[in-house]
């Protein structure tokens, strides 16, 4: 992906960004030389968003440091101030395209709030004399500064160009000036410019799943998939690759990447309607490779709710999901079928996979009829008699599906998914693998239908959704591991 410097938009789709409000925070400065005889200077404000306390949260912040390091990495200047201190950075080269890294330490110098720009900010490009930098309490969610221009229940979301965060398909609910939203257009969130801003112009269709390539998105719902390139405005319909009966097959399936390039849309691994209700059975996995060419796996067993992980120097694994056939099966690196692992028949659905150590992932989360299911850990390159090992302590405290887990070091895995059953709400929890435990981490503002985004600034990110008597949620929530 190349990077983008601010102010500069996907043309095509209109994307009209705002800028953050109420922010509040450290102030300092940067002297930028370039051609001009005199450098020019940059305020920079470390803002906490709607958390506007975060700093005084106990233990207090102490101390806040800022780094800026160039994307060639030839380039790092650091500088520290008590808050409502000053900053100086000193003069550093105007044209260079910069990652901020934040840092805030408590009195004891241990580091109680974090925060990350968007990737390759061009001094040179900031709009105004005010650079913001959004902060936060580490380990729960706070809210950026901004919001969405308008919400989306149970949609798919991405994030494109390093920069943004969006939605699109599923049900759009819209905000108190937004008027009627097309389900097929893009909803926006700008981790540089810190606020939300919608497409004019719609895709092609409204997706039910997703995938992206640098520019270019793809677009799939029951009845086909479509290529925009969203900066020439232009799409081309993706053809129904050989061994495919239909798109429908895929549709709403999630989707893996994996880190050669690939992505996998898992038919296998979408949510059913109301929430607790597995998804429509389907044994196909749209392969779409690092040169967009369109391709099929199948897998040995159908199966309804599977989670799906890809391992590295494996491949990709579906778990569960059914009663019949084998727990787990592997679509090996650079295999084009799936291999049955033996595992006993697993027929929880709606669990979330993440890796926690070589070559072992976790289940969590999902049902067994009624119940929750139990967090389990296997090690899915298996041979022989397989089993996976229930985590006594680790089990989710309800029953929970669609789940989306995260891995983060130590262990532990961020789990986020929806309550079993109508309206069922959006909730988080830190399962601690290694340590058998579990802890439920409450959302800033309750919602149901919210959207989880890996965030390219290091963050997990919830779009969307609707608080629980209707209204739309606007602001997203991000997590920032410890």
């Amino acid at each position: 992906m190349k990077n983008q410097p601010p102010g500069r938009v996907p043309p095509a789709l209109g994307l009209l960004l705002r800028g953050c409000v109420g922010c509040i925070g450290i102030v300092g400065t940067v002297g930028t030389a370039g051609c001009a005889s005199e450098p020019r200077t940059i305020t920079v404000e470390v803002v906490p968003g709607h958390e506007t306390g975060a700093f005084q949260e106990d233990p207090p912040v102490a101390r806040i440091e800022v780094t800026a390091a160039a994307v060639e990495g030839d380039v790092a200047v650091s500088a520290s101030a008590a808050p409502g201190g000053a900053l100086d950075f000193g003069e550093i080269p105007a044209e260079r395209a910069y990652t901020f890294e934040v840092r805030g330490l408590d009195a004891g110098g241990a580091t109680v709030v974090r925060g990350r720009s968007a990737a390759g900010i061009h001094l040179a490009s900031v709009p105004g004399e005010v650079l913001r930098l959004f902060a936060q309490r580490t380990g729960r969610w706070a809210r950026p500064p901004g919001g969405l221009a308008a919400s989306r229940v149970s949609a798919p979301g991405a994030a494109l160009a390093e920069r943004y965060l969006f939605l699109t398909g599923g049900a759009a609910v819209a905000g108190a000036a937004s008027g009627d939203v097309d389900p097929a257009r893009l909803d926006a969130y700008d981790l540089a410019g810190w606020g939300g801003s919608a497409s004019s112009r719609a895709l092609p269709r409204a997706a039910l799943s997703l995938v992206v390539r640098g520019d270019l998105l793809l677009a799939i719902d029951g009845d086909g998939a479509t290529w925009t390139d969203l900066l020439a405005g232009q799409s081309v319909e993706a053809p129904l690759p050989t061994g495919l009966g239909s798109f429908a097959e895929v549709a709403g399936g999630r989707t893996v990447e994996a880190t050669d390039g690939r992505s996998f849309v898992v038919g296998a691994a979408r949510a059913g309607e109301p929430a607790g209700a597995p998804g429509q059975p389907s044994d196909a996995v749209l392969v779409v490779g690092a040169d967009r060419a369109l391709s099929v796996a199948r897998l040995r067993h159908a199966r309804a709710g599977a989670a799906a992980v890809w391992v590295e120097g494996l491949g990709l694994v579906v778990a569960g999901g059914s009663a019949e056939g084998a727990g787990v099966e592997v679509l090996g690196d650079g295999a084009t079928a799936f291999l049955p692992r033996q595992f006993p028949p697993d027929a929880a659905h709606g669990a979330g996979a993440a890796m926690i150590g070589p070559g072992e992932i976790a289940l969590v989360g999902g049902v067994e009829g009624d119940a929750p299911a139990p967090t389990r850990r296997l090690a899915p390159g298996c041979t022989a008699s397989c089993a996976a090992a229930e985590v006594a302590g680790a089990t989710l405290p309800a029953a929970v599906v669609d789940v989306a887990a995260f891995a983060l070091p130590g262990g532990r895995v961020l789990a986020v998914g929806s309550e079993a059953g109508d309206g069922g709400l959006t909730r988080s929890f830190l399962v601690d693998v290694a340590a058998a435990g579990v802890e439920e981490l409450p959302l800033r503002e309750p919602r149901r239908g919210a959207t989880a985004v890996p965030a390219p600034n290091g963050t997990l990110a919830l779009l969307g959704g609707v608080h629980p008597e209707g209204a739309p949620v606007l602001e997203i929530e991000t997590f920032f591991p410890e």
